[in-house]
């Protein structure tokens, strides 16, 4: 599986135009915050939901990563704001400060900051997501970002609902190495 990750990402490489917008690329955070990057995934086959965690420090260096799943498959945009709910909850027992959340998912994003009313099963994850950011994060933002600019947790994501149990990596993960000593570049 990390093989077949690895050939992707070089093959999206070498096909990738030379110039990339501002908004498609990596950026650290400013000085003394962190970025954490949120991805959900959809296996079909597997029936399960993946999320990809990872967090970063203000110099790019790579923090710590958590991979899980679950099942049943959800609905993309539900899956996506389960993501981010779970990356709050988990950066909240981290008790990490000054938390920029990134993904790659404009619908929720949008939903997130949105103060319509939502009675739907996407709106009382949203409402969740809503109250622990308000709860506990006083200097931290949810921002919308491309694909490109959320690989690490994209790379992260796919590889999770293969896995057989979650993770929480430590150390770089070998299949998003490459990526994080690019960007940190």
């Amino acid at each position: 599986m990390e093989w077949n990750v690895a050939q992707e990402q070089q093959q999206r490489r070498r096909t990738v135009p030379q110039q990339q917008h501002v908004d498609s690329v990596w950026l650290k955070p400013p000085a003394g915050r962190y970025k954490c990057n949120v991805d959900a995934s959809f296996s079909a086959r597997r029936n399960r939901t993946g999320i990809g965690i990872c967090i970063r420090d203000d110099q790019g260096s790579f923090v710590l990563a958590k991979t899980e799943w679950f099942s049943p498959i959800l609905d993309v945009d539900t899956g996506e704001a389960v993501g981010l709910l779970h990356a709050l909850k988990w950066i909240q027992e981290l008790q990490l400060e000054n938390v920029d959340f990134e993904l790659d998912s404009k619908n929720v994003v949008a939903k997130f900051h949105s103060k319509a009313r939502d009675i739907s099963g996407l709106g009382d994850v949203i409402k969740d997501c809503q109250y622990i950011h308000t709860s506990h994060f006083r200097n931290s933002r949810v921002e919308f970002v491309r694909r490109q600019a959320n690989e690490t947790a994209h790379i992260l994501v796919n590889v999770a609902s293969s896995l057989a149990s979650f993770h929480i990596f430590i150390d770089v993960p070998s299949y998003i190495d490459f990526i994080i000593a690019n960007e940190m570049s």
